[in-house]
């Protein structure tokens, strides 16, 4: 039986790519939403509140500042994590989707009839028990 030791460092196959699209639109588009319903609210409520647009100017634009400094340090940073984790977590998902697809294949070839291993700690093992546990049955 072929050995897969190889470990590809970014994204695996098709499958990671949507797991990773999916989280990362999920992260991002609150995000923007977040940032454009702040800034409604600190320049449209607040300003209707008062009655002099020097004030508003004088009062806020400082206070804007800040807060595009704490965005633009606070963002990326938690979007990094977020991204590293999905990757991390979807890395051990579909890595081994993806070589069961191909152990798979190799049994119906007729090629192997050895039992699916999985490198310690990635998702799916319990599948793997399951269908080595079926193909043990197999005449």
């Amino acid at each position: 039986m072929k050995k897969n030791n190889k470990r590809q460092f970014f994204i695996c196959n098709k499958f990671q790519k949507r797991i990773l699209l999916l989280v990362f639109l999920s992260v991002l588009i609150p995000v923007v939403l977040t940032c454009a319903c702040l800034y409604y609210l600190i320049f449209n409520i607040i300003a209707n509140e008062l009655v002099f647009p020097e004030a508003i100017a004088y009062s806020l634009i400082p206070s804007a500042k800040k807060v595009i400094i704490i965005i633009l340090i606070c963002v990326p940073f938690s979007l990094l994590i977020t991204f590293w984790w999905a990757y991390y977590v979807s890395y051990k998902f579909a890595g081994p989707l993806s070589r069961l697809y191909r152990e798979l294949d190799e049994r119906i070839e007729g090629k192997t009839r050895a039992h699916i291993r999985f490198r310690k700690g990635d998702y799916l093992s319990e599948l793997a028990d399951k269908i080595n546990a079926l193909l043990d049955k197999l005449p």
